[in-house]
């Protein structure tokens, strides 16, 4: 099966044009490992099992796992407003601020707008620099009424973790989880990430062919919710705590908090069904996934997707924007191939395009905006990057085609739900739900 698989990723890698990627499999009682391609085209230098990759946003989940190992331990509850543990926290709605729990920091429901700026500096300080400039984010919906992906959110909540603490978010995040689970490949600072062998993000070059991107795009501000780098083999060691509670040292949390940060807490909508804390949930098939993945500037894609009742894990590191397509083939082909589950088909009952016209206009999503226009019986959103940021030369991407279901879903011309329509209760259509975001029209 090993032979098949890593068939099937050097085949597929070479397709879609990924430089290297490594995939990593728990089937039951075994491991699967297959690697392929480069970790820079600059220096040819393989990727292996070792090679490490910036993970993106599955670092959120490392940071809901301290936050609730403080919850086991009573130093924290669900239910602690976030201004009584952050005395000095300001945002720009003072209702919105009284109202704000932890919870709604686990659950993407905090209201304000959910990407702020980075703040360069890798000081100590670098969370409370950046979390003091949250009055600046506009307040979308009052907290816990709307699941909306938020960076932001999870950063604060980094920043809880090290007032309740004592200690820098990473010490926490070491003491809780790396070091009882023996993940000795995984890091946040770049000095230790340079000493070892690492994987660097490609763009595509003037002449087609994919070229390093030449910056690191993280900043320590943002470790809460995108700073790991790590190997595949920690991540794996990683995914059978998550699933099996499997741990080297004390675990970072119990099995009764382990599952329930797996269970839903808030509905949300397309392309996953709900929020844990703060796991992603959905179905691939018949099998319930609990996963998150992550997207560091279109450069190194990752996925990472559990399903609990298979015993299956699957985790896919990439260094390119193409490594999004390559995640989501290779967790379709270890559904498949190892379970025999399908993703069955979607369908595509569409609603009356007299709805396209009242979502056409420009929505701010704070460092990029859609500008969404009408199309025939379609939406056309163009992802448009502010200006300091398309800069930094993160490829631009091509306009997304989204037809409405009947059920309010946004879909792809492959009936694939990326999004929905907000309903006037929930803001609509003032505000509009895609890529798991409320983003509010100017």
């Amino acid at each position: 099966m090993n032979d098949d698989l890593q068939e099937f990723l050097d085949a597929t890698a070479a397709d879609l044009g990924v430089p290297g990627a490594v995939v990593g499999v728990i089937d039951g009682d075994r491991e699967l490992i297959a690697t392929t391609g480069v970790a820079a085209v600059d220096t040819g230098a393989a990727v292996t099992e070792s090679t490490l990759f910036q993970v993106g946003s599955t670092s959120k989940t490392f940071t809901g796992t301290v936050a609730m190992h403080l919850v086991e331990n009573g130093a924290l509850d669900l239910d602690t407003r976030v201004v009584d543990v952050l005395p000095d926290l300001r945002l720009a709605d003072g209702e919105a601020l009284a109202a704000l729990r932890i919870r709604h920091l686990l659950t993407h429901s905090g209201g304000f707008l959910g990407d702020a700026d980075d703040r360069p500096g890798w000081d100590d300080d670098a969370l409370a620099r950046n979390v003091a400039t949250f009055s600046d984010l506009p307040q979308f919906f009052a907290p816990g009424t709307i699941a909306s992906y938020s960076n932001a959110g999870i950063r604060l909540l980094g920043r809880v973790i090290e007032t309740i603490t004592g200690e820098t978010f990473e010490q926490a995040v070491q003491r809780v989880v790396l070091d009882p689970l023996g993940m000795t490949e995984t890091f946040f600072f770049p000095w230790d990430v340079i000493a070892r062998p690492h994987a660097v993000g490609h763009v595509p070059g003037e002449n087609g062919a994919m070229a390093t991107f030449p910056h690191w795009p993280l900043t320590r501000d943002i470790a809460a919710e995108g700073g790991i780098v790590s190997s595949v083999r920690d991540q794996l060691a990683y995914a059978r705590f998550q699933m099996r509670g499997e741990s080297e040292g004390t675990p970072p949390v119990g099995d009764a908090t382990r599952l329930l940060m797996q269970q839903p807490h808030l509905a949300a909508g397309p392309p996953i069904d709900a929020i844990g804390l703060p796991w992603l949930l959905s179905r691939h098939g018949s099998a319930r996934v609990v996963m998150h993945g992550g997207n560091i500037s279109d450069t190194q894609l990752s996925e990472f997707v559990m399903a609990p009742e298979e015993d299956l894990a699957v985790t896919v590191l990439t260094n390119s924007g193409s490594g999004k397509a390559l995640g989501a083939q290779l967790v379709d082909w270890c559904f498949a191939r190892l379970r025999g589950i399908e993703k069955p088909p979607e369908t595509a009952e569409l609603h009356a395009v007299e709805l396209l016209e009242e979502m056409v206009g420009t929505y701010d999503a704070g460092q990029w905006r859609y500008d969404v226009t009408r199309v025939g019986d379609a939406l056309e959103f163009a992802m448009v990057l502010r200006e300091d940021i398309a800069a930094l030369g993160i490829p631009a991407r091509p306009p997304l085609r989204l037809r409405v279901r009947a059920d309010g879903a946004l879909i792809t011309d492959a009936d694939q739900p990326v999004g929905r329509v907000l309903d006037a209760a929930e803001g609509g259509p003032e505000l509009l739900h895609v890529g798991m975001r409320a983003v509010r029209r100017r």
